[in-house]
């Protein structure tokens, strides 16, 4: 109890004629001045308390926005250094081996994926449409040149013979019985089974195969849809040849003009006829057309998938899911076409990496001489931010987060380093 309340409890016990006393005077002086001196100590003590939350306050404020500033600088940092690794910058330092007047501008690209290949509408696809064809190449790898264009549409063919400006593979000439001799005037000639055949080159033979399209077109075709070349596993192998070849003959755009897409039929019988043992065309003609596949011409092939196709009563929309449209399949070509170029400058030089790990660095668009730059602009760290550098959208990154791999790619650069004054 408070000396106030003392007071008041022993004035209420008190006569009135002891209010007036000196005594209680006094007594009341004294609790007057004692509630204004604990007020006032109340007050200075809320005061300083007061100032102390102010002083915590500012401080906290000044050690967060010390935190953020430090964030933000450390975060700018690693961004700067991140565009200076890929995107190359101004001013070098010595510590990086390079010459502070070098001025370097290449950019590394950012990750690939690889293109996804649209399927056509269901009303972009009707029978008349459809051309069945094949081609003989002189290899199945990515630099293989087409020898032989086979089509046909009902009662019209097109069959046309190739002189490549390469050799022909071993394999690929006991498959097709093509292949290429010399004379004795020193003129390649192009031969099947021995016998001389009428070749031309890739640049009139594909134009002249655009021309008999556009025939095509325009006679089958009466609502001006583009035809859609079929093949068997034409997604993987014909597709790819074909476009190849005319992007190497610039032709690309004339034979957009007159191709909607690509129908495989592989995928499409696969689909139809389920738990079969082999789908490919010569074992699937016999199991199906109770008949053998000769196989002796390009064109008697194309006749047997013509035929396959009406016996096995495969539907229309079973055929119209897998077939692409040509522009996807172009961006899908050109992708795997920069990418093996890309894979070629890695194999032979990071010979301790596993191809399906070379492949997948030539996949995310980078090529040896990327890896090389990004080692000399930022050394390991930089070079190993590359590799596990996320890829927007998915939950994967560029290459591999696996120390093995980032290792044996910073052991190989730093052999390098130690062979030659300069990465």
């Amino acid at each position: 109890m408070t000396l106030t309340e003392v007071l008041k409890v022993k004035l209420s016990d008190n006569d009135l004629s002891r209010e007036s006393s000196p005594t209680h005077v006094y007594r009341s002086r004294i609790s007057s001045n004692s509630k204004s001196l604990q007020e006032k100590d109340t007050k200075t003590a809320l005061d300083r308390i007061n100032k102390s939350i102010s002083r915590s306050t500012t401080r906290i404020k000044k050690d967060t926005g010390k935190l953020r500033r430090k964030k933000l600088q450390q975060s700018l940092l690693r961004t700067t250094s991140t565009l200076q690794v890929k995107d190359g910058v101004s001013s070098y330092k010595k510590d990086f081996g390079y010459d502070l007047y070098t001025i370097d501008t290449e950019e590394i690209p950012a990750p690939m994926r690889q293109p996804e290949m649209q399927t056509m509408a269901a009303d972009e696809v009707s029978d008349d449409c459809v051309i069945l064809f094949d081609l003989e190449t002189t290899c199945t790898g990515s630099h293989a040149e087409i020898m032989q264009i086979a089509a046909m549409k009902g009662d019209q063919r097109f069959n046309k013979y190739v002189l490549p400006t390469g050799n022909i593979s071993t394999a690929a000439a006991d498959k097709t019985g093509l292949n290429v001799q010399t004379t004795v005037q020193g003129s390649r000639i192009l031969v099947h089974n021995g016998r001389r055949v009428a070749a031309g080159s890739i640049q009139s033979v594909l134009s002249e195969f655009i021309s008999w399209l556009r025939s095509i077109q325009g006679t089958n075709i009466t609502n001006g849809s583009k035809v859609i070349l079929c093949g068997h596993n034409v997604r993987v192998f014909g597709m790819h040849a074909i476009i190849s070849e005319a992007e190497r003959c610039h032709l690309t755009q004339d034979l957009q003009a007159v191709v909607g897409g690509f129908m495989d039929t592989l995928p499409s019988l696969r689909q139809f006829l389920p738990g079969r043992d082999s789908y490919s065309q010569a074992n699937l003609y016999k199991d199906i057309v109770n008949e053998e596949c000769e196989g002796h011409s390009l064109v008697e092939d194309v006749s047997a998938l013509a035929e396959l196709v009406t016996v096995s009563g495969i539907p229309l929309e079973v055929l119209a899911q897998h077939t692409v449209t040509f522009l996807t399949a172009v961006e899908r070509v050109r992708y795997l076409n920069e990418k093996n170029t890309r894979l070629k400058t890695l194999k032979g030089r990071l010979s301790t990496l596993s191809s399906a790990t070379l492949n997948k660095i030539a996949c995310s668009g980078l090529q040896y001489s990327h890896l090389k730059l990004v080692f000399r602009r930022g050394g390991e760290a930089a070079l190993k931010h590359l590799l596990s550098e996320p890829i927007s959208g998915t939950r994967t990154v560029r290459v591999s987060k696996d120390k093995q791999v980032h290792n044996q790619i910073i052991g190989h650069f730093h052999e390098v380093l130690t062979q030659s004054s300069e990465v």
